[in-house]
């Protein structure tokens, strides 16, 4: 994953495509089939045509009406995919090929479709908003009845249950909705005439859904919902519109696996539509109601999904109370309308209670009750107690352990004068130990019932058998069962409560302790790492991460999850190779919306899918192993997000943590750049001007100049020409190193050579200081880049002779250490000062000793030498040579020279 700085120019294509991509979606609205929608969406496609759209037809509906086939001519028509299922040919919209061909208008009929399951999309707008997303503009029809709030509407009207429906945010957010309106009478006329359906079905639809009533209040629906959705837009648009004390409406409604809660949650969208407002829903999870069969799991999670579908926002709490809990959600969350249905009031006959609505009103009675009336009741059904009956043989075992120490206690007591009351609270006791130890439901009862025959059988007389003479020994076996049993039932209660929440408190700990890992986070492999691991604890599935670089896979890593076993994880990994997994994962990236198992999008592959987005830019997407028949519960994938939203805003964080090094990087390479001009300006003119006027001397006063003076003028010359070439060598191979343009060539040289190398190119004509070298042992060989290391033997000698006196000695000592080579350059001149040490090997840096021609150095050399050197896994250091004078360090690998026999 690497990071590339965009430029402004960049940022602005970025945002300036982004205010492109989405295309625009116009929607043909009508209250029946009939009513001329189709018709009235291809009048509009010839009419964009002639003003020079580019229009395409991805899909009609197959029409009997001349009128309207007879508009298909002049349009070009995308062929419709032909899919075989189970048996049967299908034909559907081809979205490939349409966004291969990519047009700027696709005409597309009937929104509400459900595609073969085969498809990636289960429904047409799936494939809708994929377009859209591509920013191709999209014409469509729909009829009212298939809108998702209406349809409880509808169904009261009609008695018709319409199964294909969207969500209602496709209608508020289209860019425009043209409703096609004719009078129901006409409609009716034109049903009879069979310019709708055939004669037979026509006949059949009169008597039921065409009804004249039927019509005239879809037609009123149909024109309403289009007032409301303009209205709402016109509010939203224009915050002039709006008051400035002007209250939002927030309306509450609970969630539950009741059939007819999801006529309530549509009858709360409505509401909040109308009022527009929002609206909450809230799942109060309650012990009694989790003993549910697995089609009120499933229902549950639809109404969960109904209600995400219909813009409101799911809370789940834990309280038995749901009453309490409506009510304490209303008066914290600023609730201005709470929203019930009547079958939600029904007592059960287990467990009779008061109404739900005047609990309600004793709780809050300031709070707008709204009753959905609802005919449809919930089926009568016994609670089930199969788990109940259940237990675990280890239960048993521990019941024994408990009741042969509290009998053994028992006796005792019983033997020193305790009385058969206190001896009771002992059994009591017992049963509540068994209750907190032991696991199945069905040992309270069981517990209770012994209890009662140890009593009976040790204490009631005739001791050690099971009659009871006395009369108030029945009594007293009732009350000490009853009492046995509410007991360990109550600690189950409490211990079941508990379990739940340590499992929420240990979800909120890994969403706290992610943000925790991901700030501490120093590498993005390590973000991943933390990031992935996090997710893998919450869902304890095994996780897939799949990093993306410019819409491509570039590697995958999978984290494995300690709840299974090593196969298990195994097949998983085999499963997330699958090219179908791949090509779920580039769709992900290419549409930046989830997809996967409990979405309707590709629902049949083995994983749920994220995207994950940093800076714009799709960084990864992350692959969770979910179970079809299990998915995510709402609770777990809300934290799931808040982690992923985390893990994003980590990788924003190092993301712009590298910019921004960069920045300070270029920003010190700016500040060289100009330093290193100001230096140039003045060591090159200094240098130039006494070669210019020195040659300047000897072309017009050769003859007149002795030589003695001309060969001191010539001698000036080539050293100002010397320290040039010097001085532009340090230039180039400082900036080569620095950009990564200079290639090492490694082989192993012989020390002597080298140091030769660099002498016959430092040493001046007029030396005048002692230079000498010594190598123990004589044969020794490094491992090098020989042009470089020269070059750092010229800079460090170079630097001593500037540095140091006349008649100073310069001392190169090079011995064998632990398989390295290790060089020393002393010199016994006035050293250097304590406070330059630190600074010596950075650019720039020179010392303060001037020199005879009155030049300065660049202060180049010495930081050449160590960058050379750490290219060779090396570094150069300073000392002071005592008594006086500085010592450099630096050292080589050993090479071993081999010679051919």
């Amino acid at each position: 994953m690497e990071n590339t700085r965009p430029t402004p120019e960049m940022f602005l294509a970025r945002l300036q495509q982004e205010q492109q991509i989405l295309g625009n979606l116009k929607i043909f609205l009508g209250y029946a089939a009939g009513v001329g929608k189709t018709y009235a969406m291809l009048d509009a496609a010839h009419q964009a045509q002639k003003l020079g759209k580019d229009v395409v037809v991805g899909y009609v509906e197959p029409h009997p009406r001349p009128d309207t086939l007879a508009l298909l001519e002049g349009l070009e028509q995308i062929p419709t995919k032909k899919i075989t299922y189970r048996g049967k040919a299908f034909y559907e919209l081809d979205i490939d090929a349409v966004l291969q061909r990519k047009p700027e208008i696709v005409l597309i009929d009937e929104l509400a479709h459900s595609n073969v399951p085969t498809m990636r999309h289960k429904k047409r707008f799936g494939d809708v908003e994929e377009l859209l997303s591509k920013g191709i503009h999209v014409y469509t029809t729909v009829n009212i009845q298939h809108i998702e709030s209406l349809h409880d509407l509808v169904e009261e009207i009609t008695d018709i249950k319409v199964r294909e429906r969207i969500p209602d945010y496709l209608i508020d957010q289209a860019s425009q909705i043209k409703v096609v309106d004719i009078e129901p009478d006409e409609l009716i006329q034109r049903l009879q005439e069979g310019k709708v359906y055939a004669k037979q079905q026509a006949e059949k639809a009169l008597h039921s859904f065409f009804r004249k009533q039927n019509l005239v209040s879809l037609r009123e629906i149909a024109l309403r919902r289009a007032a409301d959705t303009i209205n709402y837009k016109q509010i939203n648009n224009h915050e002039s519109v709006k008051h400035p004390v002007q209250i939002e409406e927030h309306l509450l409604v609970g969630i539950s696996s009741s059939p007819t809660n999801a006529k309530v949650i549509r009858t709360t969208a409505r509401l909040a539509q109308a009022l527009h407002g929002k609206f909450t829903a809230l799942y109060v999870q309650n012990l009694q109601e989790q003993e549910g069969s697995s089609a009120n799991s499933e229902r549950l999670q639809q109404h969960i999904k109904l209600v995400e579908q219909l813009g409101g926002h799911v809370v789940i709490v834990q309280e038995d109370d749901v009453a309490a809990a409506l009510a304490n959600y209303a008066q914290i969350s600023g609730v201005t309308k709470l929203v019930i249905g009547r079958t939600s009031m029904r007592k059960k006959w287990w467990r009779p209670s008061t109404k739900i609505s005047d609990r309600l009103n004793e709780f809050v009675p300031n709070l707008a009750l709204h009753i959905v009336p609802d005919q449809e009741n919930e089926p009568f059904y016994f609670p089930s107690i199969s788990n109940k009956l259940s237990f675990e043989w280890l239960d048993l075992f521990k019941m024994f352990i408990v009741f042969c120490f509290i009998s053994i206690v028992g006796l005792y007591l019983y033997s020193i004068g305790i009385s058969e009351s206190n001896i009771i609270t002992i059994y009591i006791l017992g049963v509540l130990i068994l209750a907190i130890w032991s696991t199945g439901s069905m040992m309270s009862i069981i517990n209770s019932i012994i209890a009662v025959l140890l009593f009976n059988y040790f204490f009631t007389e005739p001791r050690f058998s099971f009659d009871a003479y006395h009369r108030d020994y029945p009594m007293t076996f009732f009350i000490m069962f009853i009492s046995g049993v509410i007991t360990s039932s109550l600690t189950k209660k409490i211990k079941e409560q508990t379990i739940i929440a340590i499992r929420k408190s240990y979800r909120m700990e890994v969403l706290l302790e992610t943000n925790r890992r991901l700030q501490h986070a120093k590498s993005i492999e390590e973000i991943i790492v933390e990031g992935m691991s996090q997710i893998v604890k919450l869902v304890e599935k095994p996780v897939q991460f799949f990093e993306i670089n410019n819409q491509v896979i570039e590697k995958s890593s999978f984290f494995r999850t300690e709840t299974m076993s090593s196969s298990e994880n195994q097949k998983i990994a085999v499963l997330f190779d699958n090219p179908n997994e791949c090509g779920v994962v580039s769709w992900v990236t290419n549409n930046r919306h989830v997809a996967g198992v409990s979405t309707d999008i590709f629902p049949e592959v083995n994983a749920y899918y994220i995207p994950v987005i940093s800076n714009g830019d799709v960084k990864g997407v992350i692959g969770i192993a979910l179970s079809k028949v299990s998915p995510l519960p709402a609770f777990e994938r809300n934290i799931l997000h808040a982690i992923i939203n985390d893990f994003s805003f980590a990788l924003d964080k190092w993301y712009l943590q590298k910019l921004n090094e960069e920045v300070a990087r270029e920003a010190e390479m700016e500040q060289m750049r100009a330093n290193l001009l100001r230096a140039i300006s003045h060591d090159l003119r200094t240098p130039l001007t006494a070669i210019s006027g020195n040659a300047d001397i000897l072309l017009n006063n050769a003859p007149l100049i002795p030589e003695i003076e001309k060969n001191i003028l010539y001698e000036d010359i080539y050293k100002n020409s010397k320290w040039l070439v010097q001085m532009v060598e340090n230039l180039l191979a400082v900036s080569k190193l620095e950009d990564g343009q200079f290639a090492l060539e490694m082989q192993i040289e012989l020390v002597e050579d080298i140091i030769q190398e660099a002498l016959s190119h430092v040493i001046p004509q007029n030396n005048t200081h002692k230079i000498s070298y010594e190598i123990k042992p004589e044969f020794l060989f490094a491992l090098m880049d020989a042009r470089l290391i020269i070059q750092v033997f010229i800079n460090i000698i170079d630097n001593a002779l500037t540095y140091t006196p006349p008649g100073s000695a310069i001392t190169i000592i090079v011995k064998e250490s632990d398989g390295f080579v290790s060089f020393s350059i002393s010199d016994n001149g006035p050293g250097i000062d304590d406070a330059l040490k630190s600074s010596l090997f950075e650019p720039f840096t020179t010392g303060k000793v001037q020199r005879s021609d009155s030049r300065r150095g660049l202060g180049l050399g010495l930081a050449l030498c160590q960058t050379i050197l750490k290219l060779h896994g090396s570094s150069i250091n300073v000392s002071d040579n005592k008594p006086q004078g500085t010592i450099f360090n630096f050292s080589l690998k050993k090479g071993v020279m081999k010679f051919d026999e």
